[in-house]
Parts: structure tokens; C-alpha cells; sequence
């Protein structure tokens, strides 16, 4: 296949001794069918990515003193970049084939295209702690109805592509503590330029997942970011985030549910198995599509220990809300 474009493609890198030599090794057989540059920005990495990362010959590679995380390291990369089109790459995926390209001729089939985003494949690389598959399923669920492409209120950061004209207008990625959170603040700003984002089936990836309890660790972190971003838009992003109004009503059962059992000593026996049962149930009527959906990928198992993961989930954002109101309370002293 032999396609006129031209693409810088950026992979910005921290601790990804594991994974970032399959990732590079993919990306560069899929760059031999286009014009293009590969960029490895690593974020002051401590462990063994660069000397990984300098076996490439045809990489440029470029070290960072300080680590700012990746927002900051996608932004540098960007500033580097010869070419026009930008593609992002996060270390620790392994992209399908004809994926970049199809990204990119997706972008420039319409002037209203702000980005362009691949469809993460429901494939758990990580196969030393079970829990991270339902990581996998989370993270993936939300377009199995997908048949060609969806909108998308996010730009999706670990494999995306845009004009380095409308990273500019934007003004580039924010730079966030930690990872996560940096993609729907992007989606935001590139819709109040009147342009979409975009997720196509005809570009993919398969993915390492972290185990749950990581999970519950970053989302309290990324709940407490993205407060901040939701107050500004006042609505919850689109089906396939773990920013939707489903998500938000999930969470709200899991608090009221805790409020009931932490004042247990004090109500009736009778009213608090009605409670409790009427909010779990009505809390499965609202995950129900996900729970078949888990089911579908991983068996009956997965069903159950779904429904210990969804309040492990909620709880993370749970304790991200008061993180948030926290902060805010400090603030304000």
C-alpha cells in the first residue's frame, strides 16, 4: 500500500521497559506504507526504556530532564514534528494493521474533523492478574454496536491522530499530574472549535490492562480532574468514557448504599434489606448491558466478580468527588 501522507508519529514513554520495544517494532512496519517520522519523547524514564528505545536507528528519541507527565511529553513531541498530521501512540499498545492510515484518511475526508481515534480490541495482554480483565472490559465497553465509525465527546490520546494546526488553535495537550484526564479536556476544546471527534473500526489496538485495585488508585485520581473539566461543559461525555450519566448514577447507588449500611445500627431490619436490595437491583437494571457484555467475553465468572469491580469502581470515584471537595475546602481557607 502506498499512500501519500505524511506523518509524524509520537510516542511518549515513562517506565515502558515492557512494552515499548513490541510497540515500536509494530509501528514501524505499519510506517513503511506512508512518509513518516517516528518521535519517542521519554519523560525522564528510570528504568531501562532508553537504552530500549536507542537500539532503533531510525528513531529520534528525545530525553526530557524532568518528568511532567505525558501531556507535557505529547506536546514536545508536537513541537517537534516536520510533518503536518500528527499521530499519538502511547508505549503500551500494539497497533492493527492499516490503522495510522486509516486514521488519517478519516481526518482528511471532512474539514469538520477535529480528531481521529482508534477502537481499543476487548484483548487483555496482561496475563498475570485476572482482575485486569475486568479493567479490559471497562475500558472497551461501550462499542460493540459500533458498525463503522461513532462520534465521540473525547479525543482518545493513546492512539489518535489531528492536524498539528488544531493541537495549536487548542493549545496543545494540558499537562496533568499523572496520566489520564488530558483526553477529554482536548475533546472539549476541539468541539468549541466546532470540529468532532471521531472513533473508527477500521483502527485498533490491543492494550496491557492494570490490575483493579491500580485502577481504583488512578480513578480516584482521574475523577478528581475531571470534576474541574464537567463543571466547565455541565454534561458527562459519550458511552465508551467512564465519564457518562450511567456512570454517575452507578456511583450514586454504590454511596447510598454505603450511607444505608453505615447507619445500619439505627434502622429497622426489615427497611434496610428493602433498601439495600431495591438499590443492588436497581443498580443491575443500570449495568445490566455491561454484565451481559462481560459475560459474553469472559463467562459466568466474570459476571459475579463484575459485581464486586463496579462498586470498587464507584468507590474510586466516590472518594475522587470528596478529593475534589477537599481540595476545594483547602483552597478556599
Amino acid at each position: 500500500m502506498d499512500i501519500n501522507y505524511r506523518v509524524s508519529i509520537i510516542v511518549p514513554t515513562y517506565n515502558s521497559q515492557e512494552t515499548i520495544e513490541e510497540c515500536l517494532i509494530n509501528i514501524l512496519e505499519e510506517s513503511k506504507n506512508f512518509d513518516s517520522e517516528i518521535i519517542v519523547v521519554d519523560d525522564n524514564s528510570s528504568d531501562k526504556t532508553i537504552e530500549i528505545i536507542k537500539k532503533f536507528k531510525l528513531i529520534k528519541l528525545i530525553e526530557l530532564e524532568n518528568n511532567e507527565g505525558v501531556g507535557n511529553a505529547r506536546n514536545i513531541g508536537a513541537d517537534n514534528a516536520k510533518y503536518e498530521i500528527l499521530c499519538f501512540i502511547d508505549s503500551d499498545l500494539i497497533i492493527t494493521k492499516n490503522s495510522i492510515i486509516n486514521l488519517v484518511q478519516k481526518l482528511n475526508q471532512d474539514k469538520t474533523i477535529g480528531s481521529v481515534s482508534a477502537i481499543q480490541k476487548v484483548i487483555n495482554l496482561n496475563t498475570k492478574d485476572w482482575s485486569s480483565n475486568f479493567v479490559c472490559l471497562k475500558s472497551c465497553y461501550g462499542f460493540e454496536h459500533v458498525e463503522k465509525e461513532a462520534e465521540f465527546s473525547a479525543c482518545a490520546s493513546e492512539f489518535c491522530v489531528m492536524s498539528k494546526e488544531i493541537l495549536k488553535q487548542v493549545g496543545g495537550w494540558k499537562s496533568l499530574r499523572n496520566a489520564g484526564g488530558e483526553e477529554f479536556d482536548l475533546g472539549y476544546k476541539i468541539n468549541l472549535l466546532n470540529k468532532k471527534n471521531y472513533k473508527i473500526i477500521d483502527a485498533s489496538y490491543k492494550t496491557f490492562y492494570v490490575d483493579q485495585y491500580t485502577r481504583f488508585k488512578r480513578i480516584i485520581d482521574r475523577t478528581e480532574k475531571y470534576i474541574h473539566l464537567f463543571l466547565k461543559k455541565k454534561k458527562f461525555d459519550t458511552k465508551g468514557s467512564f465519564a457518562t450519566l450511567n456512570q454517575f448514577f452507578s456511583s450514586l447507588l454504590t454511596l447510598m448504599i454505603i450511607i444505608l449500611i453505615l447507619f445500619s445500627f439505627i434502622l429497622n431490619k426489615s427497611v434496610l434489606i428493602l433498601g439495600l436490595s431495591t438499590l443492588f437491583v436497581v443498580q443491575i437494571i443500570i449495568e445490566f448491558n455491561f454484565l451481559i457484555f462481560a459475560k459474553k467475553h469472559y463467562g459466568l465468572k466474570m459476571i459475579f466478580f463484575s459485581l464486586f469491580g463496579i462498586q470498587v469502581i464507584n468507590l474510586g470515584i466516590i472518594f475522587g468527588a470528596v478529593y475534589f471537595i477537599f481540595k476545594k475546602v483547602i483552597l478556599i481557607r
